[in-house]
């Protein structure tokens, strides 16, 4: 049986939210306006005046009688409308904070749905009827891809997705050069490098010992030691930015195998490949991945957590301890 380590995505997390108007409206009786806002024909006798602390609203909305009862209302706060003046039912006031849903473009009214890696926002119908991305977790949406696997890429991870095994040598060597200049971190033996699609990546784990993945359909990388032989899974298809993540978790764990082979704590053993993942990052000055590795509250985290106290205490030699029984 091969040894080998994987880097597990984090699975995106949706909070469910409900929009209405912030404020609601006053409604007031009057006779002094000459002309209603909504219909814009003159005024005879009594008429509404809906009034709201916003700009919109501010001097009031005057509606005769007749908009009253019979104008299409905002869909949000119900108010009276012109029925030409917002093919999405919302007033002007409540079109301008309204949420844009990131899939499908149509401004939000009632429950959506927030993505809490990248705060993007979607409607009800496209979050419970598309597609999600296999990187990111959001949904799919336009101008996204499926790839032969079976896996959806949405558009803005399709952007800088990397697919050919040149731009992966290059990020993988990068990586290599901020581990030993920054963390002092070489390798004896340089693990061989390789693009794998998702069906390759399930048959690998199911070939390897990694006691910390019970997802395996959740997987990114893979390490995997046989011998004196060594090598790196990746697969093809991850932005840049999360791409160097994966590499840097994976030759961490390369280095654990040549420094610290009997580590068996998964704690420390994902903790310390995080931690060089997130060294590696903070290089690069990627302050939104790092941000979002702070957050992660599951195994990865926790153990990203438990090295950032220890480099905190005692700096990188206390890490470099921890993990090798110091």
């Amino acid at each position: 049986m091969r040894e080998g380590y994987s880097d597990c995505r984090w699975v995106a997390e949706f909070e469910s939210h409900e929009w209405s108007a912030r404020h609601i409206c006053r409604v007031e009786q009057g006779k002094m306006s000459r002309f209603c806002n909504v219909c814009g024909q003159p005024l005879r006798g009594r008429y509404q005046i809906y009034r709201r602390g916003d700009t919109a609203f501010a001097k009031g909305l005057v509606v005769c009688p007749r908009c009253e009862r019979t104008a299409p209302r905002c869909a949000v706060c119900r108010v009276p409308i012109h029925p030409a003046a917002s093919q999405e039912k919302l007033c002007p006031s409540c079109l301008a904070v309204a949420p844009v849903c990131a899939s499908c473009g149509k401004r939000i009214h009632g429950r959506y749905y927030r993505n809490g890696a990248n705060g993007a926002v979607y409607c009800e119908p496209c979050f419970r009827g598309q597609p999600r991305c296999d990187v990111c977790g959001g949904v799919a949406g336009p101008g996204s891809r499926q790839l032969h696997d079976g896996r959806h890429i949405c558009a803005d991870c399709h952007a800088t997705a990397v697919y050919d095994d040149a731009k992966a040598g290059e990020l993988y060597g990068r990586v290599l050069e901020i581990m030993a200049r920054d963390l002092g971190l070489q390798l004896s033996i340089r693990p061989a490098l390789s693009l794998v699609d998702r069906d390759q990546m399930l048959a690998l784990l199911a070939q390897t010992k990694d006691e910390d993945t019970d997802r395996p359909e959740l997987v990114f990388g893979l390490f995997v030691r046989h011998g004196r032989k060594r090598a790196v899974y990746v697969e093809f298809g991850l932005p840049q930015i999360l791409m160097t993540q994966v590499l840097a978790h994976e030759l961490a764990h390369a280095w654990q195998g040549e420094n610290c082979p009997l580590l068996r704590d998964p704690l420390f053993r994902e903790g310390f490949a995080e931690w060089v993942a997130y060294r590696v990052l903070l290089a690069l000055g990627a302050v939104k991945k790092v941000a979002l590795m702070e957050g992660r509250t599951d195994l990865y985290g926790q153990g990203l957590q438990a090295m950032l106290g220890l480099e905190r205490a005692g700096g990188t030699e206390a890490v470099y301890g921890a993990c090798q029984g110091n």
